[in-house]
């Protein structure tokens, strides 16, 4: 039996796919593990590590520790109760400097490099395009535009070098359950219907905090969203960004900013009011009664004054 491996950036969608494919029947699904991760956990049961997983999420005591040990380990138990072992790599960790890692990053796909040779990998990669990703990426981490696509080009590069099977993030909001069934014919998974029931799924890691959640979380629906408005100067960074046009051009996407239909005004303005109120709700619950107090004293005010007139009359 093969370890499914899912390759996928940060901020690609790889949550929400997760929790489909880990809706799947007779799955062992875990995510966002990788071999840095292991090796700054020292051992110790770490929410990310592949030990924690299999015991918090499906009861399974692991004996083996390290990223290759514990991957072969669970898959020869995946193997005994047929079941399928798949695996969300985190592919983030791999491109781009950490607080924990005290070395530059591996700049390749450092999980499947780990595991070749010790089983069958059966990888397929989950992409996005790299403008979007550096939009959704720079609103939550401090991430200069010109490191973060000369990082994306060397991971589009590696997926190509590899001839690694890539599904897009487009087609799979625009189609989920097509998108599904390629995955699944990809990668030897059975398919099922129980994959609706991914808003159900809590065996995940990534976007799912509250205050953090992105637009796609929040409406609670898999749906095509527009790109986020910027302003001009940082579409003419963006559009004279020769890493990311390379990086774009390898993964099938338009080189522009102005390549895809992009949000409304008010559709701008109103997330904003959104992420406002997600971070500040307490304090944003006192300025609606402060106004609403404010408003509700003028309204009385002009209505005795009216009424005193009414009665001069």
């Amino acid at each position: 039996m093969s370890v499914v491996t899912m390759i996928c950036f940060a901020r690609s969608g790889g949550t929400v796919l997760n929790q489909c494919l880990g809706s799947l029947p007779n799955v062992i699904m875990l995510s966002e593990v990788h071999p840095l991760v292991e090796d700054w956990s020292n051992g110790k049961m770490s929410p990310r590590t592949i030990k924690h997983q299999a015991k918090n999420w499906y009861q399974i005591d692991l004996k083996s520790s390290g990223f290759v040990e514990s991957v072969l380990e669970l898959e020869e138990i995946c193997r005994r109760s047929g079941r399928q072992l798949i695996i969300r790599d985190w592919t983030f960790g791999g491109y781009f400097p950490f607080d924990k890692n005290p070395s530059p990053p591996a700049d390749k796909l450092l999980s499947l490099e780990t595991l070749e040779g010790r089983c069958e990998v059966v990888p397929f990669c989950f992409v996005r395009d790299a403008i979007d990703v550096w939009i959704s990426l720079a609103m939550r981490l401090p991430v200069k535009m010109q490191t973060f696509f000369v990082q994306c080009l060397k991971y589009a590069q590696d997926i190509k070098t590899r001839n690694i099977p890539v599904f897009k993030y487009e087609e799979f909001v625009r189609n989920p359950e097509g998108i599904i069934r390629q995955i699944c014919r990809c990668a030897g998974l059975e398919f099922s219907d129980s994959w609706k029931n991914y808003i159900s799924y809590d065996k995940v890691t990534g976007d799912t905090k509250f205050d953090r959640l992105s637009r796609g979380r929040r409406i609670g629906i898999i749906r095509r969203l527009p790109r986020r408005r910027l302003s001009k100067k940082k579409i003419i960074e963006i559009n004279q960004c020769e890493e990311m046009k390379r990086a774009n051009e390898l993964l099938g996407y338009p080189t522009s900013y102005y390549g895809v239909e992009r949000e409304s005004v008010f559709s701008a303005i109103s997330e904003k009011c959104n992420r406002f109120i997600s971070r500040y709700p307490s304090g944003l619950i006192r300025m609606l009664r402060r106004w609403t107090g404010e408003q509700n004293t003028i309204y009385n005010q002009l209505a005795f004054k009216k009424s005193n007139e009414h009665r001069g009359k």
